[in-house]
C-alpha cells in the first residue's frame, strides 16, 4: 500500500475508501495483476517442451481467483470433492484437475473421479481399492520420498513419519497391485514440505522421483510439488525461482531422453 498526499493507495493508485463505499466493508482485494506477473515468472523459469502450471485451490478458493488463474492457462490442485466441484465451476476443464486428497475413503475417490479430474492416490490401500473397481481409470500415485523439506518441522510433509504419499520402500508393492488390477499409472507427484528456500532441496527430492519414474513406462507427467519461500514484506528472503527452474528443466530434459519420450512437467 502508498501513501500519496496523505491518503492509503493499493496497487494501481486504487483509493481504498472509494472501493468500501462502493462494496461496503469489511472488503479483501486481490490484485489480479500480481497474480499474472507471478505466474509468468514461473512459467517463463523452466524450459521445457511440455509445461503446466498448477494453482493449489486451498491456498485460496474464491472462485474469481480461480477464474483468473484459469484464464492464464493454470492447471488446479485440490484436495477435496468440494475444491473439484468449485474448479470445474470457475471454467476449468476436468483434465486439468488433479484431486490429491488424503485420508479419505473409497467413496471420496470414486466420487471425484466422475467428474472426470485427474486422479492422485496416496495410499496403498486405496490404490488397490480403486484399481479392482476402476482398473480401466489412469491414476497418478503421490510418492513419499522420506526427505525433510521446508521452512520448519511442521511444514516439511515428506518425511518418513509422514501421513502424506506412499513410501518409497513400497514400490513392489506398488507394482503387485499394478499387476494384479491392470491399472495404468499416468503420473508420479511428490510434496515434500512449503516454504522452502534452497532450490537444491527440491532437487534432492527431484533425482529420487525421476529414479522412481524409471519404474513406470507408461507416464504422462511427473508433478512436482512443494511450496516456495515467498516474501511476505520487504527485505524478506525468497526461492530463487530462475535458478530452480534452470536447474530443474536442464535435468528435466536430460530425463524424457533417457525415457524415450517428451514428459509433462
Amino acid at each position: 500500500m502508498l501513501l500519496e498526499n496523505n491518503r492509503y493507495l493499493l496497487s494501481g493508485g486504487v483509493d481504498p475508501l472509494e472501493l468500501v463505499e462502493q462494496y461496503g466493508c469489511p472488503l479483501y482485494v486481490y490484485d489480479s495483476a500480481v497474480m499474472e506477473r507471478q505466474y509468468q515468472r514461473i512459467l517463463n523459469a523452466f524450459k521445457v517442451k511440455n509445461l503446466k502450471i498448477n494453482y493449489a485451490c486451498k491456498a485460496l478458493s474464491n472462485i474469481n481467483i480461480l477464474r483468473v488463474f484459469k484464464s492464464l492457462g493454470a492447471g488446479l490442485d485440490t484436495v477435496s470433492v468440494q475444491e473439484v466441484e468449485l474448479g470445474i465451476h470457475a471454467g476449468f476443464a476436468p483434465q486439468d484437475i488433479i484431486y490429491t486428497p488424503n485420508c479419505v475413503g473409497i467413496d471420496e475417490i470414486e466420487e471425484a473421479e466422475e467428474f472426470g479430474v485427474r486422479i492422485n492416490i496416496d495410499n496403498i490401500s486405496i490404490l488397490e481399492q480403486f484399481g479392482q473397481s476402476h482398473p480401466h481409470v489412469p491414476v497418478c500415485i503421490r510418492i513419499n520420498p522420506h526427505i525433510m523439506a521446508g521452512g520448519n518441522n511442521k511444514t516439511s510433509v515428506g518425511h518418513i513419519d509422514s501421513k502424506f504419499g506412499i513410501s518409497i520402500h513400497q514400490m513392489p508393492l506398488v507394482h503387485r497391485v499394478i499387476q494384479a488390477t491392470g491399472l495404468k499409472v499416468e503420473g508420479i507427484h511428490m510434496h515434500t514440505g512449503s516454504d522452502i528456500l534452497d532450490p537444491d532441496v527440491f532437487l534432492f527430492g527431484a533425482e529420487i522421483l525421476l529414479r522412481i519414474a524409471r519404474e513406470f513406462p507408461d507416464l504422462e507427467y511427473i508433478d512436482f510439488g512443494s511450496g516456495f519461500k515467498v516474501p511476505y514484506k520487504e527485505g524478506d528472503i525468497e526461492t530463487n525461482i530462475e535458478e530452480l527452474g534452470e536447474k530443474l528443466s536442464e535435468r528435466f530434459n536430460e530425463f524424457c531422453q533417457e525415457y524415450g519420450r517428451d514428459l509433462t512437467l
